[in-house]
């Protein structure tokens, strides 16, 4: 488009004077050229033409004197002048002027001579000042010889004379072009004008200018179409105006009902947090005086409950206050190897129950800014997860790398895998596979993690892997200093 810009501008008006113009001035040279080298070869071929024609005439009509000085006569009338001699050569029909020789000529015996065996000879004399006529055809005609002429000058004053007349009526239809090129291309410019002033309006979603159909031709279509085009144009717009309306209420109704939501959450969460606190600690004294075991194991399933209600109870205060941005990111420096580390010292235990393989790839760039303890809440979700579901005896591998500006940390188990349109879901709250992973936990964890990685800017990914799981963490490689 810039180097459309930068080139100097024509308008179609212009372009279409300037190209009528060259087109009728090429015309106009190429008609002198062949009126200036070639008119005077087409005279003279015309006349041999002619000449052969009055001579076949008079071959044919040789025996009929009537048609025959009706052909001659015809002949003169044209520029043409007829010899006819008989076989011993006297001059039997003859219509020269009087200053030429009505007689048999010694010329009239040279061109005889050069006609030879022939029935028929065309010669054209370079010289023809001494005969007055340089254009002859000489034949014979059953026992007869005829002896045809006519004046290559006069060919040539005609040729001059409709050279001049061609070029003067060529110059002024060459003029009469300009004139009608340029109110042409001044109407078809101005049409042109019309269609960019419409057009120009319909680019900048204005609709009230329409176009004026005066022709019922290709040009009043193309009126028509643009017309209806901007008719068209501006009836989708204004639906999209209303469906776009429309839909931003719906969307800050859903979002208020969100807010709504997510309020109730917390506030749901707030007031079951003390009446479970005291339902795990009465029920803990209980437990001291009961003797009966039914009534110790139906406590215990109180207490059991009571403690995985209360988790849930925390984990949703905590999802409520990182998804309303309650929480302030408090980052600085932190070696996120080493934490990893701890939790897997933390978790030993469980990982020594399930007789897992723990595998550690760390990156050597592994300083970078976070906020420390919710990055140790995400390393611990994603641990505890991959020693979860990992297969007794299974494979769990950790992997920290870094790329460019980015920070990944992932973690594999070789559980069973999830089911793709599971997968989508897998960061949304409650969210917990169904199919073959066990059923324990809150179902908050991964929607923990998302959270608190969205905090850092950064991103979550789940996916199947070969033989197992694959979660990857990506966050800003933010170096401490």
């Amino acid at each position: 488009m810039s180097s459309l810009n930068s080139k100097k501008r024509i308008s179609i008006k212009a372009k279409i004077f300037i190209g009528v113009c060259l087109f009728v001035i090429v015309n106009l040279i190429l008609n002198i050229l062949i009126l200036r080298f070639s008119v005077n070869d087409i005279y003279i071929g015309l006349e041999k033409r002619e000449l052969k024609k009055q001579y076949n005439l008079v071959k044919n009509n040789i025996s009929n004197e009537n048609n025959l000085i009706n052909i001659i006569y015809d002949a003169n009338s044209n520029g043409i002048k007829i010899k006819i001699l008989d076989e011993a050569l006297d001059l039997m029909y003859s219509i020269f002027s009087d200053k030429m020789d009505r007689n048999f000529t010694n010329f009239d015996l040279a061109l005889l001579k050069s006609l030879g065996n022939k029935n028929s000879l065309l010669v054209t004399l370079k010289d023809y000042k001494n005969s007055g006529y340089d254009l002859y055809l000489v034949g014979k005609a059953e026992n007869n010889y005829v002896i045809l002429s006519s004046s290559v000058e006069v060919l040539k004053k005609d040729a001059k004379t409709a050279t001049v007349v061609i070029a003067i009526t060529s110059f002024i239809s060459f003029l009469i072009l300009l004139i009608l090129a340029y109110f042409i291309s001044k109407i078809f410019g101005k049409k042109v004008n019309e269609i960019k002033a419409v057009t120009s309006d319909i680019s900048n979603l204005k609709f009230d200018k329409k176009l004026e159909i005066k022709s019922n031709d290709e040009l009043g279509d193309l009126f028509s179409n643009i017309n209806d085009m901007s008719d068209k144009l501006e009836s989708s717009i204004k639906q999209l105006e209303t469906a776009n309306e429309k839909l931003k209420q719906d969307l800050i109704e859903k979002e208020k009902q969100e807010i709504a939501r997510k309020q109730l959450i917390a506030n749901i969460s707030h007031e079951f947090k003390t009446p479970l606190t005291i339902i795990s600690g009465y029920s803990q004294l209980l437990l001291d005086d009961v003797k009966s075991k039914e009534s110790k194991e139906s406590l215990g399933l109180i207490i059991n409950e009571s403690e995985r209600l209360s988790d849930l109870v925390y984990e949703f205060l905590d999802l409520s206050k990182l998804e309303s941005g309650a929480i302030k990111l408090k980052k600085e420096r932190t070696n996120v190897n080493e934490l990893i580390k701890d939790e897997l010292k933390k978790l030993s235990v469980r990982i020594k129950d399930r007789r897992l393989k723990v595998e550690t790839n760390f990156t050597s760039d592994e300083n970078i800014l976070v906020d420390k303890k919710l990055i140790i809440r995400v390393i611990d979700n994603l641990l505890t997860n991959a020693i979860k579901f990992a297969d007794k005896g299974g494979v769990v591998k950790i992997t920290t790398s870094c790329c460019d500006d980015d920070f990944k940390f992932s973690v594999y188990d070789s559980g069973s895998k999830i089911k793709q349109q599971d997968l989508e879901n897998i960061f949304n709250s409650y969210y917990k596979d169904k199919s073959s992973r066990n059923k324990e936990g809150t179902g908050l964890g991964l929607t923990i993690v998302n959270a608190i990685v969205k905090l850092h800017n950064g991103s979550c990914h789940a996916k199947n892997v070969t033989d197992g799981v694959l979660f990857e963490v990506i966050l800003k490689n933010e170096r401490g200093t």
